[in-house]
């Protein structure tokens, strides 16, 4: 009774010419391109447009809420409206939206059996995303760029093109907790330099010091403002041979320092900066009193880079003063021959988002990367199983309400890169993500020479003055930092 009653709406819409010609019907689901079957999205959020198999060259869907409103599209693939997409997952926040797909091929329709998608009750409010788009092999950055995205639309701006600055390789984009009126990102290569903008004013800054090894690049913003921790790290590349690894990313040496905006001058503290030793990935807690981190102990590479592995290490901050007090190990993952990255705390405080590899600091170029999952509240940890595959998860972020996050992935094909969307609840258990949408996702994401790097949420769109950047960045004009005594 329940797959008659399933039928009704579509055979009132073949009898009133919607389709015609023979219709079979299968007990499969519909194998759609992307797979949004049983995912968890936001209200408002961009249409979750999909695909058939090349062989159907029509196909016909109905969306129905489990709270009222529906929808149809027809075409040569799914493509729903904007507007009527949004009012009919805002009508359904907290409900279902269940779909039924025919697909037609060589002149008969086949409909199969039908799916459902979840729609939260928490909003996803922020603008959008920004991130970089790279050659997936990371050997050349000729032609990269910084973007944003409105999640919302299918909308895609540029930031920062390096047809805008050539030579130069453009990476490590970083808002205040998802607050672009804070932000900045890094230039690598000769004219290397930090950009910083806050509110209507920008600088470009060196920290290379007789103190320091050079400018910082991956960093992250207190939330005061006033400061933000970076590492300085000499970044190489590397290749495997007889292995199923392909390239490897290493840093030279790796130290970590803390940027004060009022003055541009820079913490230095021996113990972040030792020799033997290497320091990454910075992050600072919401209440702006700790920074977390990642340590290794320094090999020679690339021969024995597979040696180097990551513990997480914490210490306490005083924004205030701007001194840092004691260091702890948080998870000695060395000892258990893993390697941690890219510690993120939420922004409301109860979790903290990693990665963990074998080894290594640059968790994309693994396949074995996971992302993991620690109760700050206990200090219980876990991998997120219902996001992880097979293939490498990195470069994650939260989003300004802390009840989504995104991250990197290379499960669509074990070469590109690509963002995936998911949810998390107060208990700490996290949806199916789903892909970034596209207006067509076969076409764009099969048709692309691009892997989607870094990316993070933005509360609101980033407003970047490109007029002048070009003379800025080769007139070697900086603002030089200096060491606070």
């Amino acid at each position: 009774m329940k797959r008659l009653l399933s039928l009704l709406p579509i055979l009132a819409l073949f009898l009133t010419g919607a389709c015609s010609g023979s219709t079979d019907y299968s007990e499969e689901l519909p194998a759609i391109y992307p797979d949004y079957i049983g995912v968890t999205i936001p209200a408002g959020i961009a249409p979750l447009n999909f695909n058939l198999p090349e062989e159907y060259d029509r196909v016909f869907v109905q969306v129905t809420g489990s709270k009222g409103g529906a929808l149809k599209t027809r075409g040569r693939w799914a493509s729903f409206p904007i507007k009527a997409w949004h009012k009919l997952t805002q009508q359904n926040a907290g409900g279902t939206l269940h779909f039924t797909v025919l697909g037609k091929k060589d002149g008969r329709w086949t409909q199969w059996r039908d799916f459902i998608i979840y729609v939260s009750e928490a909003p996803l409010t922020d603008y959008g995303i920004t991130y970089r788009k790279i050659a997936p092999g990371y050997t050349t950055y000729s032609t990269i760029g910084i973007y944003q995205r409105n999640i919302h639309t299918f909308k895609e701006d540029p930031i920062i093109e390096s047809t805008l600055t050539p030579g130069q390789c453009m990476n490590c984009h970083t808002a205040n907790a998802t607050d672009p009126s804070q932000y900045l990102f890094h230039l690598r290569g000769q004219h290397g330099t930090t950009y910083i903008q806050q509110d209507d004013r920008h600088e470009w800054v060196t920290t290379k010091t007789d103190s320091t090894l050079g400018n910082v690049a991956y960093c992250y913003w207190h939330p005061d403002g006033r400061w933000f921790a970076g590492s300085i790290n000499p970044v190489r590349q590397s290749f495997w041979t007889g292995d199923q690894r392909t390239i490897e990313v290493f840093d030279l040496a790796s130290d970590l320092v803390i940027v004060d905006t009022d003055d541009y001058s820079l913490i230095v503290d021996p113990r972040l900066t030792e020799k033997d030793y290497l320091e990454s990935s910075p992050a600072f807690t919401p209440d702006g009193k700790t920074l977390y981190y990642c340590k290794a102990k320094a090999y020679e590479v690339p021969r024995y880079v597979d040696s180097i592995r990551y513990d997480l290490m914490r210490v306490s901050f005083d924004p205030e003063t701007g001194r840092l007090g004691e260091i702890e190990t948080v998870i000695p993952a060395s000892r258990d021959s893993h390697s941690i990255a890219f510690p993120r705390p939420s922004y409301d405080g109860r979790w903290l988002m990693y990665n963990q590899a074998d080894f290594g600091v640059f968790p994309i170029s693994h396949k074995e990367a996971d992302l993991w999952l620690m109760d700050l509240s206990t200090g219980e940890t876990r991998p997120i199983d219902e996001v992880n595959s097979p293939f490498s998860e990195s470069f994650h972020n939260w989003s300004s309400n802390s009840r989504w996050f995104l991250f990197s992935s290379r499960r669509a094909d074990g070469l590109y890169v690509q963002i995936y969307v998911a949810s998390i609840d107060e208990n700490g258990h996290c949806t199916k993500p789903f892909v970034l949408p596209q207006k067509n996702p076969r076409k764009l994401y099969h048709g692309t020479l691009y892997s989607y790097n870094a990316p993070d949420f933005t509360k609101t769109k980033v407003h970047f003055d490109t007029r002048g950047v070009y003379r800025e960045v080769f007139s070697d004009k900086r603002i030089q930092a200096t060491v606070k005594p």
